[in-house]
């Protein structure tokens, strides 16, 4: 029985991480952005706004602490937060931040991102529900 639930479990959070990816990339579309920089904005958001929930301040150590327990359902209502209320959405912890990196920040996230693959490096934050890395 709680393999079942299991299995469940986790094909609802790759449902909702292919659901988040698509949103992402309309977003992406719209705006005249990169997916990734979106869905990884999102995920800064998640991970912001959870810290904000815990009474934790935004720290190196924190926020990585807290990437571990983001799940993609969670960056899917993000992600359709901004897409719905995007002035509402830039006023967030974190909010857009990504996509004020200087040319030469985002040309090195684009390198990784191109090395490991954009779903390599979001399995990495999603390894327990979507793959592992």
């Amino acid at each position: 029985m709680l393999d079942i639930l299991s299995n469940e479990l986790e094909a609802a959070e790759s449902d909702a991480y292919r659901d988040a990816r698509m949103i992402a990339g309309e977003i992406a579309d719209n705006e005249a952005l990169d997916t990734d920089i979106v869905f990884s904005d999102a995920m800064h958001v998640a991970v912001a706004l959870a810290l904000e929930d815990a009474d934790m301040p935004y720290t190196r150590a924190n926020a990585a602490w807290m990437f571990d327990r983001i799940h993609p359902a969670e960056v899917r209502e993000i992600l359709l937060y901004r897409r719905d209320y995007p002035e509402q959405y830039a006023m967030l912890p974190k909010a857009c931040a990504l996509e004020n990196l200087t040319t030469a920040q985002m040309e090195a996230a684009s390198a990784i991102t191109e090395t490991l693959g954009a779903d390599r490096l979001n399995a990495m934050f999603f390894c327990d529900t979507v793959g592992t890395a």
